[in-house]
Protein backbone atom coordinates (compact mmCIF):
# COMPACT_ATOMS: atom_id res chain seq x y z
CA UNK A 1 0.00 0.00 0.00
CA UNK A 2 1.32 3.49 -0.76
CA UNK A 3 2.04 6.13 1.83
CA UNK A 4 -0.44 8.97 2.32
CA UNK A 5 0.47 12.23 0.59
CA UNK A 6 0.76 14.04 3.93
CA UNK A 7 3.73 11.88 4.93
CA UNK A 8 5.51 12.27 1.58
CA UNK A 9 6.21 15.96 0.88
CA UNK A 10 8.07 15.28 -2.39
CA UNK A 11 6.91 13.34 -5.42
CA UNK A 12 8.27 10.02 -6.62
CA UNK A 13 9.53 11.65 -9.81
CA UNK A 14 11.58 14.18 -7.86
CA UNK A 15 12.91 11.49 -5.53
CA UNK A 16 13.96 9.34 -8.51
CA UNK A 17 15.51 12.35 -10.31
CA UNK A 18 17.43 13.40 -7.19
CA UNK A 19 18.83 9.89 -6.72
CA UNK A 20 19.78 9.63 -10.41
CA UNK A 21 21.38 13.11 -10.47
CA UNK A 22 23.28 12.55 -7.24
CA UNK A 23 24.49 9.09 -8.20
CA UNK A 24 25.68 10.09 -11.67
CA UNK A 25 27.47 13.16 -10.30
CA UNK A 26 29.25 11.10 -7.65
CA UNK A 27 30.24 8.51 -10.25
CA UNK A 28 31.48 11.19 -12.61
CA UNK A 29 33.52 13.03 -9.96
CA UNK A 30 34.79 10.06 -7.93
CA UNK A 31 35.27 7.46 -10.68
CA UNK A 32 35.22 9.06 -14.12
CA UNK A 33 37.50 12.03 -13.57
CA UNK A 34 40.23 10.09 -11.71
CA UNK A 35 40.19 7.37 -14.37
CA UNK A 36 40.42 9.96 -17.14
CA UNK A 37 43.15 12.16 -15.67
CA UNK A 38 45.01 9.62 -13.55
CA UNK A 39 45.03 6.63 -15.86
CA UNK A 40 44.21 8.07 -19.27
CA UNK A 41 40.99 6.06 -19.54
CA UNK A 42 38.59 8.64 -20.98
CA UNK A 43 35.86 6.21 -22.06
CA UNK A 44 34.18 6.39 -18.66
CA UNK A 45 33.63 10.13 -18.87
CA UNK A 46 32.37 9.82 -22.45
CA UNK A 47 29.52 7.70 -21.09
CA UNK A 48 28.99 9.25 -17.66
CA UNK A 49 29.06 12.87 -18.85
CA UNK A 50 26.00 12.68 -21.11
CA UNK A 51 24.24 10.33 -18.68
CA UNK A 52 24.72 12.86 -15.89
CA UNK A 53 23.63 15.69 -18.19
CA UNK A 54 20.36 13.90 -18.91
CA UNK A 55 19.83 13.12 -15.21
CA UNK A 56 20.47 16.77 -14.34
CA UNK A 57 17.96 18.03 -16.91
CA UNK A 58 15.32 15.62 -15.60
CA UNK A 59 16.10 16.80 -12.07
CA UNK A 60 15.68 20.46 -13.07
CA UNK A 61 12.37 19.63 -14.73
CA UNK A 62 11.22 17.68 -11.64
CA UNK A 63 12.10 20.59 -9.31
CA UNK A 64 10.18 23.02 -11.52
CA UNK A 65 7.27 20.56 -11.68
CA UNK A 66 7.27 20.21 -7.89
CA UNK A 67 7.36 23.99 -7.52
CA UNK A 68 4.37 24.44 -9.80
CA UNK A 69 2.18 21.47 -8.84
CA UNK A 70 2.82 21.11 -5.13
CA UNK A 71 3.22 24.77 -4.31
CA UNK A 72 6.66 24.44 -2.74
CA UNK A 73 8.28 27.72 -1.65
CA UNK A 74 10.69 29.34 -4.09
CA UNK A 75 13.45 29.20 -1.48
CA UNK A 76 13.06 25.44 -1.38
CA UNK A 77 13.51 25.22 -5.16
CA UNK A 78 16.58 27.46 -5.07
CA UNK A 79 18.15 25.29 -2.36
CA UNK A 80 17.26 22.14 -4.30
CA UNK A 81 19.08 23.53 -7.34
CA UNK A 82 22.12 24.76 -5.39
CA UNK A 83 22.61 21.42 -3.64
CA UNK A 84 22.58 19.65 -7.01
CA UNK A 85 25.98 21.17 -7.78
CA UNK A 86 27.62 19.46 -4.78
CA UNK A 87 28.53 15.79 -5.05
CA UNK A 88 26.06 14.07 -2.73
CA UNK A 89 24.18 17.31 -2.17
CA UNK A 90 20.84 16.07 -3.46
CA UNK A 91 20.94 13.11 -1.07
CA UNK A 92 21.60 15.35 1.92
CA UNK A 93 19.06 18.00 0.90
CA UNK A 94 16.19 15.63 0.27
CA UNK A 95 16.90 13.62 3.38
CA UNK A 96 16.54 16.84 5.36
CA UNK A 97 13.47 17.89 3.34
CA UNK A 98 11.62 14.66 4.12
CA UNK A 99 12.56 14.74 7.81
CA UNK A 100 11.64 18.40 8.29
CA UNK A 101 8.52 18.22 6.13
CA UNK A 102 9.70 20.88 3.64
Amino acid sequence: MSEPETRNPISRLLRFAAIAEGTTLLLLVCVGVPLKHGFGFAEVTRWLGPLHGMAFLIYVWAVINELALRDQPRGWAIKAMLFSFLPGGTFWFFRRSVVSGR
